[in-house]
């Protein structure tokens, strides 16, 4: 993709400001180890993987507007909430926060492909708006979180999955994001015009007792989750496996 100019990746006014994605309250308490990961497939053909190695992942398509107005409200009011899931104070996750967490781990994850500015991002403007103006979860998007066992940094990683090499069939994104002991999966999948909204698409899972690892808090299922889960993720492997359990349905 070639260059462009910088406006806000939210509301397409003029980009004025550098943010870091991860707010100051969760890096001090989950340090960046400095490494976040970009995936790329399609189909069964693996493009690679690019380590990106800085000590901060800064993002320079936010305007003050944003990152001072509704980005900030929704870091107030997730904060909290993760906090008492790191402080493993919380054992049960009612719908406000189920919905709180979606929302902020969905705008976190349009926030990280900011990162790659060389690249066609996965979320359109609209969605970006939607999520700017009304909060609006993309469609056909799930959201998982886990809990993390000997992980103390932060880790991101993004995997982009689609059924063909052209835009004409399924196309699926997976980020993964943690933070100490939380960790994080957001999944937006794109479907061609053909297939009706209301027409649900799955993806293929790598075995492994994923039911009782992730809690889903987006579509909301249950008006409350017990937390934490039954199983753990064990380290960078157990992140590396989160990541990489989705594949296209065929």
């Amino acid at each position: 993709m070639g260059k462009r100019m910088r406006v806000c990746m939210f509301c397409q006014g003029k980009a004025s400001t550098r943010e870091d994605v991860w707010p100051s309250w969760l890096t001090r308490r989950a340090p960046v180890s400095g490494t976040a990961r970009i995936y790329a497939e399609r189909r069964e053909l693996n493009l690679g993987s690019w380590p990106i190695k800085q000590p901060k992942l800064l993002v320079k398509w936010l305007c003050r507007s944003c990152n001072n107005g509704w980005m900030s409200r929704l870091e107030s009011e997730a904060k909290p909430v993760i906090e008492s899931i790191l402080d493993d104070t919380l054992d049960n996750l009612d719908a406000s926060a189920q919905m709180t967490l979606a929302v902020w781990a969905a705008k976190t994850a349009m926030v990280l492909e900011a990162v790659d500015s060389d690249r066609t991002w996965f979320y359109s403007e609209d969605e970006r708006n939607l999520m700017r103006v009304a909060r609006v979860i993309p469609v056909r998007t799930s959201i998982w979180i886990a809990k993390c066992v000997d992980q103390s940094s932060v880790y991101s990683a993004a995997e982009n999955l689609r059924t063909t090499l052209d835009d004409d069939g399924i196309h699926a994104y997976a980020t993964t994001m943690a933070f100490g002991s939380l960790a994080i999966q957001v999944v937006t999948i794109r479907t061609p015009v053909m297939i009706p909204a209301g027409v649900a698409v799955t993806y293929d899972v790598s075995e492994g007792p994923w039911d009782q690892t992730l809690v889903q808090v987006w579509p909301i299922t249950q008006a409350s989750q017990l937390w934490p889960p039954k199983h753990g993720l064990v380290g960078e492997l157990g992140l590396d496996a989160l990541t990489k359990r989705l594949g296209p349905s065929m």
